[in-house]
């Protein structure tokens, strides 16, 4: 292992275990935006895809997405197979911490990544297939964009391309994931023939929470030091959160009429999280402003967008994840600065348009248009009216009953009949 480790730099484990918070956050989050009858599946699919993304990550996931003896530009090699030779050696890629640590920390963003385009598809994909479609999805998607972006010889990589925490790498490819899945699956029954109603706004809330704080660990973390980076990472993250949330807030009062709406807010606020990802290593505090008030307007419509081409993202993850990690990595482009990259443990070697890098722009565009993509999933129809919560886990997260219309006259009648006990 390197010299420079030090238990200051092992912080690591820590910024790794608040990631592993964002887990059940996520599910918090996507149950509180899902129908009653479908929102324990929700919180169960997001906990079973991070369990199998662990086993994924330490038999061949991470060495192929962060080998660094690997001559390709697209995959690495079988190094660290079984996570072998980790925990006594240094990556190349975070000289300063054990390869263990750093395996670590990256499987905590490869397993919450798969997680964010299940929302796309809430209460018409099955689990299982889900899960099998996350390990293969990981695999050929998430593993050789991280190698391709962060690699020693990724090919983005190579051409200085600017993205900080995961702008292309977790949210890019999750929004992009999530139009195909939603086009694949088909519309829900009803949809655009009814209103669909949150199951718990509180959950929502929780989980934003929760998504939030996990997400100074997700941006810090990558500084691989407690240093002024992280910092750095860590404040322009709130900063762009909370624009957000209080932009996408005072759209939904503005366009959709809507009061004070803590669903806009937090959905907002994970615009703006999600938006930074890119940038948060690379620019002022105070650029984090223009990052969240963009993600605030852009995403927001981002999702009226959706539905005025009729695909059926359920929760929106296009939106939020894809519009708002493809604004983040131009916004990166223009604003990243070398003062700010400087600050770290390993120089970056490039900055943006307020440096004069006239060439970054059009760069993080093409790491954007890298990743726009040209088993039985979808539940039986029965299964989506009833809910999967109750054919695929058999649990639900609240008791309730289903009932349809009933007619005024005959329900009156039943009831004038019915015998009180």
């Amino acid at each position: 292992m390197s010299s420079g480790s030090s238990v200051t730099n092992h912080s690591e484990g820590l910024e790794a275990a608040m990631i592993f918070i964002m887990i059940p956050g996520l599910g918090l989050f996507y149950a509180g935006l899902a129908e009653q009858k479908n929102a324990m599946t929700m919180l169960h699919t997001c906990l079973l895809m991070f369990a199998v993304i662990v086993l994924q990550w330490t038999l061949f996931g991470y060495t192929i997405a962060f080998s660094d003896t690997s001559s390709s530009s697209v995959i690495g090699d079988l190094k660290y197979a079984m996570l072998l030779d980790t925990m006594h050696s240094a990556n190349k890629l975070a000289p300063t911490i054990p390869n263990s640590l750093w395996a670590l920390y990256q499987l905590m963003a490869a397993a919450i990544t798969p997680g964010l385009w299940i929302g796309a598809v809430a209460g018409r994909m099955r689990i299982l297939p889900t899960l099998v479609f996350g390990v293969l999805w990981s695999t050929f998607v998430y593993d050789v964009a991280a190698y391709s972006v962060f690699g020693v010889n990724g090919w983005l990589h190579k051409m200085d391309v600017l993205d900080y925490a995961g702008g292309t790498v977790v949210h890019l490819t999750a929004g992009c994931t999530a139009v195909v899945l939603a086009l694949v699956v088909g519309k829900r029954i009803d949809y655009g023939k009814r209103e669909y109603s949150n199951s718990s706004p509180a959950y929502v809330y929780i989980g934003t929470a929760l998504l939030w704080f996990g997400w100074m660990g997700f941006d810090g973390g990558c500084s691989t030091a407690a240093n002024e980076r992280a910092i750095n990472a860590a404040f322009t993250t709130h900063i762009a959160g909370a624009t957000g949330g209080l932009v996408w807030m005072a759209m939904d009062a503005l366009v959709n009429k809507k009061r004070l709406s803590s669903i806009g807010f937090c959905t907002g606020a994970v615009a703006g999280l999600a938006t930074m990802t890119a940038g948060s290593g690379h620019v002022q505090p105070g650029v984090g402003l223009v990052f969240g008030f963009l993600a605030g307007v852009l995403c927001f419509y981002g999702v009226k967008v959706m539905h005025f081409l009729k695909i059926d993202d359920s929760l929106d993850v296009m939106a939020v994840h894809g519009v708002g990690g493809t604004l983040g990595m131009i916004l990166t482009g223009i604003f990243a600065q070398y003062t700010v990259t400087a600050t770290g443990v390993t120089e970056s070697i490039t900055a943006g348009w307020v440096d004069n890098v006239w060439k970054q722009v059009p760069v993080q565009l093409l790491a954007v248009v890298a990743w726009i993509p040209g088993l039985h999933l979808r539940c039986s129809e029965e299964d989506e009216v009833l809910g999967l919560d109750n054919s695929e886990v058999g649990e639900t997260a609240y008791p309730y009953v289903m009932v349809e219309s009933v007619d005024k006259k005959e329900f009156e009648a039943a009831y004038s009949q019915a015998t009180i006990v």
